[in-house]
């Protein structure tokens, strides 16, 4: 059985998309949970856990049976639910499931769970319930992914990882190019798009899907 990966990159794609910076904004609540959740699937797919294969023009997501489920509890969420399918859904199907889901929260309580993010209750001042929110339990752990995914590109670094040329990719799908790429250098641009280029097929067409359902959303106002 292959290693079943950290959930360092839905942590990262969480931290990328939810949280706000200096320069960098934080996505909307669909935005966030389509990131997060294209995250999660990619790890699966880098444990071989998860096969993405075409047919007739769909790209399908189906488990693969040669391995034991993770023994990651938020991995293993996921693929009961794929295993559970009687036929095999495409992408995209997942994107939505994983957004509808609150994948966010899902992730955030994981993260919690090891003390990298705090849960906090407040009362809301609209419908004066009390709600519950995250944030990082430390500062520097929170604006460290999204200042090394600038540091990478602004450096072409020659040793980059999958994972980091995949969040790159990431970043640019869920609208979050501008931040990325301020006052660096033209062909910052350039070496992440030869970096995500050179990804595999399998995360390459979930970098696609992510940024279709982020342009669909930013058509229906986030419906």
């Amino acid at each position: 059985m292959p290693d079943v990966p950290s959930t360092r990159l839905v942590y990262d794609a969480l931290l990328i998309t939810s949280l706000d910076d200096a320069y960098k904004p934080a996505t909307g609540p669909r935005v966030t949970g389509l990131g997060i959740g294209a995250a999660l699937l990619a790890e699966l797919v880098l444990s071989q856990h998860l096969v993405v294969w075409a047919a007739k023009g769909v790209d399908l997501l189906c488990f693969d049976e040669r391995f034991r489920p993770p023994e990651d509890s938020l991995a293993l969420w996921l693929v009961e639910h794929i295993r559970a399918e009687r036929t095999s859904l495409g992408v995209r199907d997942w994107l939505e499931f994983l957004s509808a889901a609150d994948v966010y929260t899902k992730t955030a309580e994981h993260m919690a769970m090891l003390g990298l993010m705090v849960r906090h209750e407040y009362r809301s001042r609209w419908s004066r319930r009390v709600e519950s929110g995250y944030e990082p339990s430390d500062a520097l752990f929170a604006n460290a992914v999204f200042s090394r995914l600038r540091r990478t590109v602004s450096l072409a670094d020659r040793q980059i990882t999958v994972e980091d040329a995949y969040l790159l990719g990431l970043t640019e799908a869920v609208g979050l190019s501008k931040p990325l790429y301020y006052q660096l250098p033209s062909g910052a641009r350039v070496y992440a798009g030869k970096q995500r280029q050179s990804l595999p097929a399998p995360l390459r067409a979930l970098l696609a899907h992510l940024a279709a359902a982020v342009a669909d959303t930013a058509i229906t106002g986030g419906r």
